[in-house]
């Protein structure tokens, strides 16, 4: 497998490959999960944005080993397509030799029928039986069984928008930590942290306001930063907003909305 630091320079096209079975998904959750990651500003490409045909193409190939993640969509007839099962496997595989994020969302359907190969998936390879060689079987089986194995997201009951909020949230997470540079020399700190993030563990949905006061050169942006780093992963945006009243001052009132903007909706706002 890649290492991580190989994966960090690797530059990519999308952020994220959608694969899907267009008949049971394409109108209703698939396209809500790709309008709200494009809304999120999440470079996003689905599959039926390229031209199909009965093999998969050396296109859709290079733009999954393009994608740092990867998100599928198993539902009841996703197995159905050689299409789909062909994509799986290039996904699987990328995982494996470029370290992508495979994200497997199971929609209405039972995790183990698609790590088994049971229910409407023994259905869909007794279709394939005959029409498809036994080494690609084999292969699109493995790829079935390692994804299912994966972190995922179950879609069965509840709102749906429930479960895209959170798919979302776990994708901007991983694409955008946000993370701020912290100084080496953090002496005499501990104590002020620990009591700065017990004040904002709590679970209510009120709006909540802490402020850090003190001399100059104590440590108070220091503080600050390092409780941004621990709880920013928490929200679907945060923002840094640092040196305010100087650059209000100075008359930088709309590069500072510009700013806050811009990291909460996750784009460069003009």
């Amino acid at each position: 497998m890649a290492s991580s630091s190989s994966t960090s320079i690797r530059n990519y096209t999308f952020q994220v490959f959608l694969s899907f079975r267009g008949e049971d998904t394409r109108y209703t959750f698939t396209d809500r999960l790709f309008e709200n990651l494009d809304r999120m500003g999440i470079n996003t490409l689905r599959d039926d944005q390229l031209e199909r045909g009965e093999e998969i193409r050396s296109e859709l190939l290079k733009t999954i080993e393009e994608s740092r993640i990867s998100i599928v969509v198993f539902s009841k007839t996703y197995a159905h397509s050689k299409w789909c099962l062909d994509e799986l496997a290039k996904i699987m595989q990328c995982r494996e030799e470029l370290d992508q994020i495979v994200l497997p969302v199971f929609y209405h359907v039972d995790p183990s029928d698609v790590r088994k190969q049971t229910g409407s998936f023994r259905e869909a390879f007794s279709i394939h039986v005959g029409n498809v060689a036994e080494k690609k079987m084999r292969r699109w089986r493995d790829s079935l069984t390692e994804a299912s194995n994966l972190s995922c997201f179950h879609v069965n009951d509840g709102y749906e928008s429930k479960h895209i909020e959170e798919i979302i949230n776990d994708i901007s997470k991983r694409l955008n930590p946000k993370l701020l540079h912290i100084d080496d020399n953090m002496v005499g700190l501990d104590f002020s942290l620990e009591k700065l993030i017990s004040l904002l563990s709590t679970h209510s949905n009120n709006i909540l306001v802490v402020g850090i006061y003190g001399i100059g050169g104590i440590g108070k942006t220091t503080i600050a930063k390092i409780v941004y780093n621990k709880i920013q992963s928490e929200y679907v945006g945060a923002s840094f907003l640092q040196d305010v009243r100087e650059r209000y001052k100075k008359g930088h009132q709309l590069q500072l909305q510009q700013q806050l903007l811009g990291d909460i909706v996750g784009k460069d706002i003009m």
